[in-house]
């Protein structure tokens, strides 16, 4: 003899997707829910929360949420590798040039800076980058970006097209001036 059990699920427990298919569009529609322990805890679309975190089990609440291809996503502390995604996280930064992010857990992440070998100056990645802005370079930056510590220049890769080259714009850290290079291959008439 068996028995068939049937659950009824409302429309609030279940995820509700969009209109578009997607679950966010932005990393402001996504929020935590719940916390480490609770059952159900997890990122959300902040109006379609589930109904209760439930009872105790094995759920590790994400450090914060973001949007990843229309769907709400857990940032972990121990997935944070960069300054950048540090900030993202929502960790605050600490008062210092460059800037610091520390996790909840202590761990520190440096912004990236760029310096000259054997020299005190440095210049952050988001420093040059506005400076490149403001120079005949333009907004038309692209990754990736290298620092040169021998010659104490950030080299960030340029959106433009030119036969056979393949442009950057080369910020100077002591001087806080930009141009472009070129970087052309083959003969030149």
């Amino acid at each position: 003899m068996g028995y068939w059990v049937y659950d009824s699920i409302s429309t609030s427990d279940v995820d509700i997707i969009s209109e578009d298919g997607k679950d966010c569009i932005s990393d402001d529609d996504c929020v935590v829910f719940g916390k480490t322990g609770d059952c159900n805890c997890g990122c959300y679309n902040k109006n379609n929360l589930p109904l209760g975190t439930g009872g105790e089990c094995f759920c590790q609440a994400p450090e914060s949420c973001k949007c990843v291809d229309g769907k709400c996503e857990g940032i972990f502390i121990a997935e944070l590798v960069t300054f950048k995604e540090c900030v993202e996280a929502g960790n605050p930064i600490l008062e210092s040039y460059p800037r610091q992010c520390e996790t909840s857990d202590g761990r520190i992440f440096i912004e990236e800076h760029c310096s000259k070998k054997d020299t005190q100056e440095l210049l952050t990645l988001a420093d040059a980058e506005q400076i490149a802005i403001n120079s005949e370079c333009g907004d038309r930056l692209k990754e990736p970006s290298i620092c040169n510590e021998d010659t104490g220049t950030w080299w960030i890769d340029l959106d433009i097209e030119k036969e056979s080259c393949n442009p950057a714009c080369v910020i100077n850290v002591m001087t806080k001036e930009a141009s472009i290079n070129w970087r052309c291959m083959g003969v030149i008439n």
